[in-house]
């Protein structure tokens, strides 16, 4: 098996044997085949909303608002993150899911840092649920 990412050994249990309930093979099967192309569209759309919106954002450290600013530059740092597991999640790769998996955990950590307490919630119970149910289809 390949190594573990960072907390993935700690995670895992909580979002598979210890969940109150396991997602169908189907729904599995399901997500691996399509959140390729979600991703391809999400992703640019997503750029251009940081673009629009979010340099405002970027630009607000002048104004001493350090978290908005810190919380952007990690949002951007996760959707690169996400953009370079796209060519891998074509073909279901593990270091594709490693990578969604560090895009999740950048995204919660933007939303520590700005005191989202919703987003981490979630992030954390559906965004990491989802993505370590189905990683069993995510192999080398």
């Amino acid at each position: 098996m390949a190594q573990q990412a960072v907390l993935e050994p700690e995670l895992a249990p909580l979002f598979t044997d210890k969940a109150p309930f396991q997602l169908p093979e189907e729904f599995k099967e399901g997500f691996a085949k399509y959140v390729p192309y979600v991703a391809l569209i999400l992703l640019p759309l997503s750029l251009l909303a940081i673009l629009m919106g979010g340099g405002a954002a970027l630009l607000s450290a002048f104004t001493l608002n350090i978290r908005a600013s810190l919380s952007m530059l990690i949002i951007v740092a996760s959707l690169i993150v996400g953009a370079l597991a796209i060519s891998g999640l074509f073909k279901r790769t593990r270091d594709s899911w490693t990578k969604l998996y560090i895009a999740e955990l950048l995204y919660i950590l933007s939303a520590i840092v700005s005191f989202d307490l919703i987003g981490i919630l979630i992030s954390f119970l559906v965004g990491l649920f989802i993505l370590f149910q189905v990683r069993s289809k995510y192999v080398n």
